[in-house]
């Protein structure tokens, strides 16, 4: 029995030799991982056409894909962009703005990425650069917060205007209770045409002035000789940065009339000429609740501009039956995620909807014509329903001799004022006729079915 047990000792090791040669003659041995050499990048910007983006590299196989991955400040995350054509020693690529979309002082980070056959990953550096409008020999002055950048008028022109910048900045902080410390860049414009290419498409007329919040950037339509209008758009859209640093939040924004009405009250105040927008419009009946102000205004220009004077109105009525200190707790609400509900519960105790019914009784207006979509009237209903507004389906007056029947399902009460016995009947032609239709329906039904059955008999009997 020991022989036999030796035995098959032995045959068990050979047999796990022979498994453990088999595996070791078809082993493959891991390849080395794919790995790529980031080299030397460049971009380089020219406005109205695009950004051209540059990256040497070496790599010690060949790649499956190179993509781009792009990030755009506020965009939301980043954009991987596909590249096609691409070298193995270089990889390039164009981010065309030919047709805007993108505004000066915005700055663009970018890097290259190589994906292998394995489905390794491989990044390369980040690549920064300023997309900004090279059309100009821009001049800068700096000042405690504010950048300003201009390319005509002398240094007294821009001195003056940087004070005025400074001074709405300080001035919105304090009003606002939020303490700027982050630089903001001012760039003037003394052409519309240049101005508007800088804003990009869409910009709507009438646009003296806009803020970028998300760029901290400023760009205002200023000629050197008008600094009178400086200290009015200045001041408003340097508040616009201070109201977004006091409210920004990834939830909800506040409505847009907030918003400009702010800016408007620091810039210039309640001014008498948007009192008189604002009186003309009561008169007229065609004042605006400031439910249909919350997001852009209008577009003509008589609604855009008493829009911006509806919206200082709401802010100066506001302050004077709140106070300033209601309406940093409102601000900073909405700096919290809080609904519009919310917001204004929080600070004054009432919704918006109460305190936009209470503007507009200030300014003499209790009763409005609601424009958009609108119930549908009421139709006609059958002899005995009741409406919801409480309407009963009419039914015909008693008749006399000699009198024309009402049609049925009238609207009206009957002359008694309740229903009358006859109501909902049909003449002996309409009765007749509809139960000749009946007949001529079962008859159709009947002539369908002894058609399918003649058809199936014959199936049966086929060979």
């Amino acid at each position: 029995m020991s022989g036999i047990g030796a035995i098959r000792r032995w045959r068990r090791v050979l047999a796990a030799a022979a498994v453990a040669g088999l595996i070791l003659q078809g082993a493959v041995l891991p390849a080395a991982a794919a790995s790529a050499t980031f080299g030397a990048n460049s971009a380089t910007s020219k406005f109205g056409d695009g950004i051209s983006f540059a990256q040497a590299i070496s790599v010690s196989a060949a790649y499956t894909e190179a993509d781009i991955v792009i990030v755009l400040p506020g965009g939301g995350g980043p954009s991987v962009v596909q590249l096609t054509g691409t070298s193995q020693t270089n990889l390039t690529y164009k981010m065309d703005l030919s047709g805007g979309g993108v505004q000066p002082n915005t700055k663009v980070t970018a890097h290259f990425q190589l994906t292998f056959p394995d489905r390794t990953v491989v990044s390369g550096p980040d690549i920064n650069v300023t997309y900004n409008d090279d059309r100009f020999a821009w001049q800068t002055i700096t000042g405690k917060l504010v950048r300003l950048h201009w390319y005509q008028g002398d240094a007294s022109f821009a001195q003056q205007a940087l004070a005025i910048g400074e001074a709405g900045i300080a001035k919105a902080a304090l009003f606002m209770g939020v303490t700027e410390t982050a630089p903001i860049d001012f760039f003037i414009y003394p052409d519309q045409t240049p101005f508007y290419d800088a804003l990009g498409p869409g910009t709507r007329d009438n646009v003296g002035g806009l803020a970028n919040t998300t760029t901290r950037t400023l760009f205002a339509l200023i000629a050197p000789g008008d600094l009178s209008y400086a200290t009015t758009v200045v001041p408003h859209e340097l508040t616009h940065v201070v109201f977004d640093d006091a409210v920004n939040n990834p939830y909800h924004a506040p409505p847009h009339w907030l918003n400009e009405g702010v800016a408007v009250y620091l810039s210039q105040g309640y001014d008498s000429s948007d009192r008189g927008l604002v009186s003309q419009a009561s008169s007229s009946g065609e004042l605006m609740p400031l439910a249909a102000i919350v997001g852009q205004f209008p577009t003509t220009q008589q609604r855009f501009f008493l829009a911006y004077a509806e919206s200082v109105s709401a802010v100066d009525f506001f302050i004077r039956k709140y106070g300033q200190a209601d309406m940093v707790k409102l601000i900073k609400s909405f700096g919290t995620g809080a609904s519009d509900d919310e917001a204004f519960r929080s600070a004054i105790g009432s919704n918006l909807a109460a305190f936009d019914k209470a503007w507009m009784a200030s300014v003499g207006v209790t009763a409005y014509q609601s424009y958009g979509p609108q119930p549908a009237p009421t139709g006609p209903l059958p002899p005995g329903w009741v409406a919801a507004n409480g309407v009963t389906g009419a039914t015909p007056a008693p008749t006399t001799a000699g009198a024309a029947e009402s049609p049925a399902g009238s609207l009206g009460p009957s002359a008694s004022g309740t229903p009358s016995s006859t109501s909902g009947k049909l003449s002996r032609t309409a009765q007749a006729a509809i139960v000749a239709g009946i007949l001529s329906g079962i008859a159709l039904v009947l002539l369908l079915l002894a058609h399918v059955l003649h058809r199936r008999n014959r199936q049966d009997i086929a060979p």
